[in-house]
């Protein structure tokens, strides 16, 4: 039987490969790259590759060019700006996932919350798994398409710029949010899973604020 990345085409290995490279910040902030260089750090063909790429760049992810494939900076500003629609829609987000789940849904809401509760704060790699995990898994739980097509524009250019900057304290403090928010998903809290959102994202808003001295 094949397992679920042998279901997947080349375009969506090359896709999620190098969605993963940009945001754990394996390739450098500010790079240009061209569709050959990719397709040889990725091991895939140029057509898969090209795919990938336009689909990236409709997340934000890549600026498509005439100098080549470029990864965008990190800009505080920029994720101030992002943080404003995000905020609505992981509110709205979760609000329908509370309303919508089912129990063949929370089996994976609790395997992410036991990984969670076991994870060492200085443990990045893990974290930044953890955390695309949790941003799909609410997404699906909404059952609304667009919910999910939406969240994707959001969360990748978010998740690196968490993952360039976040100190251990931040993961920590982040983390216990993120499984109160989770549990509070399983128990179909609203009241509690969207609080515990708002906490989250002004402690991101902060957060990111922090930053806008290093940039300037």
């Amino acid at each position: 039987m094949q397992n679920n990345v042998d279901k997947r085409s080349k375009a969506e290995i090359a896709h999620d490969e190098l969605e993963a490279a940009i945001v754990d910040c394996q390739i450098a902030p500010g790079s240009v790259m061209t569709e050959t260089e990719i397709s040889e750090y990725l091991g895939l063909g140029r057509t898969p590759v090209r795919e990938a790429l336009m689909k990236l760049a409709n997340e934000n992810l890549v600026r498509l060019s005439r100098a080549g494939v470029v990864i965008p900076e990190l800009n505080p500003l920029t994720m101030l700006k992002l943080l404003e629609p995000r905020v609505l829609i992981e509110r709205l987000c979760i609000e329908k996932a509370v309303e919508r789940l089912v129990e063949e849904d929370k089996p994976p809401i609790l395997e992410v919350i036991q990984l969670l509760q076991g994870l060492a704060s200085d443990d990045r790699k893990g974290f930044m798994a953890l955390l695309r995990r949790m941003h799909h898994i609410l997404a699906r739980s909404s059952k609304n398409e667009f919910i999910l097509s939406t969240i994707k524009t959001t969360q990748g250019l978010s998740r690196r710029f968490w993952c360039y900057y976040a100190t251990s304290e931040d993961q920590a403090y982040c983390t216990q949010l993120y499984i109160k928010q989770m549990q509070a998903l399983v128990n179909q809290d609203k009241d509690v899973a969207v609080g515990a959102s708002a906490e989250l994202m002004h402690y991101l808003h902060e957060f990111t604020k922090a930053h806008l001295d290093h940039f300037k």
